[in-house]
């Protein structure tokens, strides 16, 4: 299998109580945030092809999935500036509702291959993979595994040990509360879809 480079981005912290108002000004918030904390570690939205990202909460609240909690939201790829301003407009800025304390951060990988311009798609298949094996579910928001693409790259430990990171909770983090929708909540369906496409 293929050994491939990965860069990961500085953690990228947004927050959904600075556009207070409507859905669409917490999406404009959010979308302002995120490109001054790209230029802040020298990157232009333009930058980030072909990369994988994760989407997190940070603060009190972790998603309760069926095997473990997790504050993963969704793990995604492709161009991610353009991709999470369409989440901040489809679905993000609900995060907002999840409590007061609750906080958007974004993980970004840069995966490199010479001669192989797909490894974003292994890598984010990969993530996706893991996370189900670890918490018996796929994340809130993402609505199938990548199967086609799994298991194509050989990780370094360094790299293994940035991955399970990006989806676990973080040494030293407490988080109080563990939450999951009810059937009242109109994402009820959404989180459980991925539940028994995990095996």
């Amino acid at each position: 299998m293929p050994q491939i480079s990965i860069s990961w981005l500085d953690h990228i912290e947004l927050s959904p109580k600075d556009g207070l108002g409507t859905q669409a000004a917490i999406a404009k918030t959010l979308r302002k945030q995120l490109v001054a904390a790209l230029e802040g570690q020298g990157f232009a939205p333009a930058d980030l092809v072909r990369c994988v990202y994760v989407i997190r909460m940070s603060g009190d609240f972790l998603v309760a999935y069926p095997w473990g909690n997790s504050p993963v939201l969704y793990i995604g790829r492709g161009a991610a500036f353009d991709r999470l301003s369409v989440h901040m407009k489809r679905w993000l800025h609900e995060v907002e509702g999840f409590g007061k304390d609750v906080c958007i951060q974004i993980r970004v990988c840069r995966p490199r291959r010479k001669n192989s311009a797909e490894m974003f798609k292994y890598v984010e298949a990969d993530l996706i993979a893991r996370f189900a094996k670890k918490f018996g579910s796929i994340p809130f928001f993402n609505s199938r595994r990548e199967w086609s693409f799994e298991e194509g790259v050989d990780y370094t430990d360094t790299d293994e040990k940035q991955l399970r990171a990006s989806i676990g909770v973080g040494s030293g983090k407490r988080p109080r509360w563990a939450i999951a929708p009810t059937p009242a909540n109109r994402n009820y369906e959404v989180y459980h879809r991925g539940h028994d496409k995990s095996e």
